[in-house]
């Protein structure tokens, strides 16, 4: 009886044993398997939520436009198309006249060459036409209902700036006459307008920014740069951010500077509005073989961040959450720390970029097109 019970008791000891070890080897294939789960979801491209490849159906040099983000639109020969962000055609509109240019607004489309324009609206209802005149058509920019257009008459060496509503009504013209033509558009949920002129006529180059409201024919603002020029402007409200060859210079509705930065030897790469305030992302200035290094974030809320870049970065792009930097066949994401996040393999060599909206880029190839949405 007592051998019995001894071997009943080493059995189960037994049976413990292998049970227990058992339990270890399925608790250490899960620890395995959400390792694995981890580096997928952090160090590779797989379960990829927010940045997303669509491939288009167009040619190499296909211009595209949108205003945000969710209709897209490009002209392939006479024939005007509407598509979504997933590459669906919406619709399509034909049309007979020669090679025409194409310009949006959130409400607007306008079609035109050198001599006339079509406006239709989001739906291709045609709105109004601008028939052939002694005016040529040099540049048009769109507002969300509004449209501007650069207009020069080469019998007197004049330019205009002729601003119409979606009902094809003249709201301003604007002469410009003894000084160089640099910029224009619009600004604010109201379609205020902006140009900038280069005067040098003096001892020194002055660039002015001139803000108007075209429904009432009125100047709202002048802003006067001396001796340095001018590269980019931004709005954000009522505030101008204005790039010049030395600092970064934020002027208030008054006039007066509230903000500034040197910015020397550096390009405006890109600029969002994240949180209510305008961050704009400056690249050093490029090398031989068009790359750079570094990128500088700015802020008037304080945010000043250098990032230091890996080589081949041709590219930069901002979204509400990210710093994007593309380089031949990888885009690397940091955050507004200029702390590195993750990286994304590209399985073909980007020959050019272009960011059409605040969340959507083109990545071009040799031989495609593609949308690319940014997080």
């Amino acid at each position: 009886m007592k051998r019995r019970n001894k071997i009943r008791r080493m059995r189960g000891v037994e049976n413990m044993f292998f049970s227990n070890q058992k339990a270890l080897l399925l608790l250490g294939l899960l620890l395995l398997i959400i390792l694995i789960a981890l580096y997928l979801i952090f160090f590779t491209n797989i379960f990829r939520k927010g940045d997303t490849l669509t491939a288009l159906d167009i040619t190499e040099n296909t211009d595209i436009c949108t205003a945000d983000g969710t209709l897209i639109y490009y002209l392939e020969g006479s024939t005007l198309y509407c598509i979504n962000s997933s590459g669906d055609v919406i619709w399509t509109s034909k049309y007979s006249s020669g090679k025409m240019n194409l310009q949006v607004g959130n409400q607007i489309i306008c079609l035109y060459n050198e001599d006339t324009a079509t406006v239709l609206d989001c739906n291709k209802i045609p709105l109004f036409n601008i028939p052939a005149s002694d005016f040529k058509i040099n540049q048009v920019v769109c507002g969300k209902n509004t449209i501007a257009m650069l207009c020069s008459m080469p019998e007197n060496n004049k330019k205009y700036l002729r601003i119409f509503d979606a009902a094809g009504t003249e709201l301003d013209r604007i002469e410009i006459t003894t000084t160089s033509f640099l910029d224009f558009g619009f600004f604010g949920e109201s379609d205020n307008f902006w140009y900038m002129t280069l005067d040098t006529s003096g001892a020194e180059p002055i660039s002015r920014i001139t803000t108007t409201m075209p429904t009432q024919q009125k100047i709202t603002g002048l802003y006067e740069i001396y001796g340095q020029l001018v590269s980019d402007v931004e709005f954000l409200n009522s505030n101008v951010y204005v790039s010049t060859t030395s600092s970064l210079i934020a002027y208030d509705t008054f006039g007066e500077i509230f903000y500034e930065q040197m910015i020397y030897g550096s390009n405006l790469a890109d600029s969002l509005i994240v949180k209510d305030d305008l961050v704009l992302a400056f690249v050093s200035q490029s090398d031989i073989a068009g790359t750079f290094s570094t990128l500088r974030l700015l802020s008037a809320n304080s945010l000043d961040t250098l990032v230091l870049l890996p080589s081949g970065i041709k590219y930069v792009a901002l979204s509400e959450k990210y710093v994007y930097a593309f380089s031949d066949n990888v885009i690397y994401l940091y955050d507004y720390n200029g702390e590195f996040v993750k990286s994304i393999q590209l399985d073909f060599t980007l020959s050019s970029f272009e960011k059409i909206y605040d969340k959507l880029t083109l990545l071009r190839s040799e031989d495609t097109t593609y949308l690319f949405s940014l997080s």
